[in-house]
């Protein structure tokens, strides 16, 4: 016993004296070559001054001198400005990802006051759609859904409260230093919000910010994430956790691949594996929950809403259980009958009996005797299956109909000192030294040296990504907007800032922004409304200069203005807009719209494939921004995919836009087009009147935001000349509902405008920002 005193005390007094050095001494790690700390982007921005230019300088802004100095030096200029119909299209689209309303196109053709387009702007910075459109491109960096992905892909309880929380950040233009902090660290803002003894709940209630801390700090549970493992190691589990965490920070707000250094230092940037531990180590301490949000009367209110749900779907439920009980024994005694005799015999003898033998052959028999669910309904006998199949109808409405309890916010905590452990090869399983918080060494300049400690926090981490000084936070976030904008960013590779990044032509506008959107405090507005203003922003895109050709053919120098094909989503968005069928309402919980039966079947389950997606009931949700559309990792609708929606396994920067058969054909007959293009051409027949040329008029400008051409009109008017008669002879190709109501609305010449109207929002010019 005093033995084994002796040497607990001896142990203690080790880790007294070893413990600290252990953690507080650096890690062998190499040294940092001078060169790389000489890569641009490892330097702080650098004070710009705007460029002087010789000769007429009217309208321009000061994007417009940086630009112009390359343009001259190559014998070139800016190509003409777009058309109104161009540019009120143009911004509508970047500032709001939708197209304009007849009426607002008109109202700025006539507008011929030198401000019209400075009012338009600001009219659409302050428009709720702003929010929609740019948040959407947060979320595709974050990799937001409201699954866990993997196998299972199970459903994450109100993870669209992040989606709203960053909606409404920019629509209200938070600055970006905040917007980072509280995604970094929000829950530990908010827990210092709160006041001596005051509980976190209550201090939700009265104060907003903690609120939106909480919700905020959700950025850091974004990723997907193993929640059913089965056997999966713990240690395992915790490093994919962290490791999501650390490679969020990384690539989102620093711009850096500095996940490549999990196992080893990074084969191209000076990111030691070290570095990598460091970073990790601010989110060693963090842990996921859920952070109740609503008062003690509404929790009360929502957990005696869902005791009533509960109490109608239970019986209905266990009814299904008895149907089903009995048949599946059966199969199942029917199965282990068909078995071998030694197989036969192990089934047949009691778990608690059997010996080791037969416990190893019930374990590799065991799916030749599971009974799926389709063996279960095919085997029921037809008065029991009719029940059965009522009480599932009557379950699935329920189902649709489930309260959806308290108001939570999915978010973290911290729980201990931060810290990480040191992985050699990036193995949960061969530790090294215990690792404190710390920065990247070759971001902090020659000379500095930093303090690692235990002591640093999240807030910290956040401080230092929003300080000045910081060479790549605000670089890489202007660039992000800049790219949306231009089709194509200052910096070629949005998503990684390293040394193999050449540096960029525009280096110094790319400063001189940075600088103006430091001053300005973060305004994301400002940062927009400096782009749009620009002549730049404003050029014609259909330019086709010779000598802009053969100089600059990638447009690096921006001669003229890139055509942009729309995101997915506005493409989604932009049909419902021009259809009449768009709904405005913003927020709120995620809607699941139906999906068809490929889609449908694609969703994973170890029970019957019934009910696994219970379709909002309220069917004008279904024609919500997309933005609002249920995301699940493993399920994408088929417009969206055909059109490039990225997967929300990694942060997307920058979208693919390929072209390939697929989109024609998803575009042009699948089920939404086509009952989309039905509603367009009522709307079309409803508000264009009963002449011809007024409704392809008005089809045209709802589609393109412009009046067709001489040309275009003669042809939409064959078109329909031709069609209609096809329809009248054979009435089975319409593209009208066969129960389509009124008599208008069922007629060839009808079906024939819906045809015209299917055409448009498949036309290039529909597809594409201008």
């Amino acid at each position: 016993m005093m033995r084994f005193c002796f040497l607990v005390v001896l142990g203690l007094l080790w880790f007294s004296l070893q413990g600290p050095a252990f953690f507080q001494n650096p890690l062998p790690e190499p040294d940092i070559d001078p060169k790389d700390r000489l890569h641009w982007a490892f330097i702080p921005p650098q004070k710009q001054v705007i460029p002087a230019l010789a000769g007429p300088q009217e309208n321009l802004q000061p994007i417009d001198y940086f630009l112009l100095e390359k343009l001259r030096a190559s014998k070139l200029d800016f190509s003409p400005q777009a058309s109104k119909t161009t540019l009120i299209r143009r911004l509508f689209l970047d500032l709001t990802g939708l197209p304009p309303s007849p009426q607002e196109v008109e109202q700025f053709l006539n507008d011929r006051s030198p401000d019209a387009y400075g009012r338009l702007v600001e009219k659409l910075l302050a428009s709720p759609h702003y929010g929609e459109r740019w948040g959407h491109y947060w979320l595709d960096l974050v990799r937001y859904a409201e699954t866990n992905g993997y196998e299972l892909d199970q459903e994450r309880p109100q993870a669209w409260r992040f989606r709203d929380y960053v909606v409404r950040s920019f629509n209200q233009d938070l600055p970006y230093p905040q917007f980072l902090l509280d995604q970094v660290a929000g829950d530990l803002l908010a827990k210092s919000l709160l006041l001596p003894k005051e509980e976190l709940s209550a201090g939700i209630q009265r104060n907003p910010r903690i609120e939106d801390g909480l919700i905020a700090a959700g950025f850091l549970r974004c990723g997907p994430t193993h929640v059913v493992s089965g056997n999966l190691d713990p240690d395992q589990l915790r490093q994919e956790v962290l490791t999501e965490m650390a490679t969020s920070i990384g690539s989102v707000f620093m711009g850096l691949t500095i996940g490549c250094a999990r196992c080893h230092d990074h084969k191209f940037d000076p990111v030691s594996q070290v570095d990598y531990y460091r970073l990790q180590a601010f989110v060693g301490a963090t842990y996921f929950t859920d952070a109740e949000m609503s008062s003690t009367k509404v929790k009360k209110t929502a957990e005696e809403e869902m005791t009533r749900w509960k109490k109608q779907t239970a019986p209905l439920k266990k009814t299904v259980e008895a149907l089903e009980f009995a048949v599946q024994a059966r199969l199942v005694k029917v199965k282990i009958d068909n078995l071998e005799p030694g197989a036969k015999a192990a089934w047949n003898t009691d778990p608690k009996q059997r010996t080791l033998e037969q416990h190893k052959i019930t374990g590799l028999t065991q799916q030749l005797v599971k009974v799926t669910w389709d063996e279960i309904v095919e085997a029921l006998p037809a008065k029991q299956k009719s029940e059965r199949d009522s009480l599932k109808k009557k379950i699935h409405e329920l189902e649709r109909r489930k309260p959806q309890g308290s108001a939570m916010a999915p978010t973290v905590f911290d729980r201990g000192t931060p810290s990480t452990a040191f992985l050699k090869r990036g193995n949960p399983k061969n530790k090294g030294a215990l690792v404190p918080p710390g920065y990247p060494r070759v971001l902090l300049g020659a000379g500095v040296t930093q303090k690692f400690s235990s002591e640093l926090t999240r807030i910290d981490l956040a401080r230092w990504l929003t300080s000045p000084n910081n060479p790549l936070t605000f670089r890489v976030f202007v660039n992000r907007i800049w790219l949306q904008m231009f089709g194509s960013g200052l910096v070629s590779s949005p998503g990684d800032f390293g040394i193999r990044t050449k540096q960029p032509m525009h280096l110094p506008l790319l400063d001189w922004l940075v600088q103006d959107f430091l001053e300005s405090g973060g305004s994301v507005k400002r940062l927009h409304r400096q782009i749009v203003l620009s002549r730049a922003y404003r050029q014609e895109s259909k330019n086709e200069s010779p000598l802009g050709l053969q100089v600059d053919p990638g447009n690096s120098l921006l001669w003229r203005m890139n055509r942009k094909r729309l995101d997915a989503e506005f493409l989604r968005d932009s049909i419902l807009t021009v259809s009449g069928s768009f709904s405005s309402r913003m927020a709120g919980y995620a809607v699941r719209s139906p999906l068809e039966p490929e889609v449908y079947d694609l969703i994973f389950t170890e029970s019957e494939p019934v009910g696994l997606w219970p379709t909002s009931p309220d069917e004008t949700e279904h024609h919500r921004r997309s933005i609002y559309l249920f995301n699940k990792r493993n399920v994408r609708l088929p417009l969206l995919e055909a059109f490039d929606q990225p997967d929300t396994l990694n942060p997307c920067p920058v979208r693919n836009t390929s072209t390939h058969s697929l989109q024609a054909l998803t575009l042009m007959n699948g089920p939404f087009s086509r009952e989309m293009s039905v509603k367009f051409a009522k709307r079309v027949m409803r508000d264009g009147g009963s002449k011809q040329g007024k409704q392809i008029e008005l089809a045209w400008m709802l589609a393109f935001s412009r009046m067709p051409e001489e040309e275009e009109s003669a042809l939409a008017r064959q078109f329909l000349q031709n069609q209609e008669v096809l329809l009248r002879n054979q009435p089975s190709l319409g593209n009208a509902p066969a129960k389509a109501p009124g008599p208008d609305f069922s007629t060839p010449q009808f079906q024939a405008l819906a045809d015209l109207c299917l055409a448009l929002i498949n036309a290039s010019e529909f597809v594409y920002r201008p």
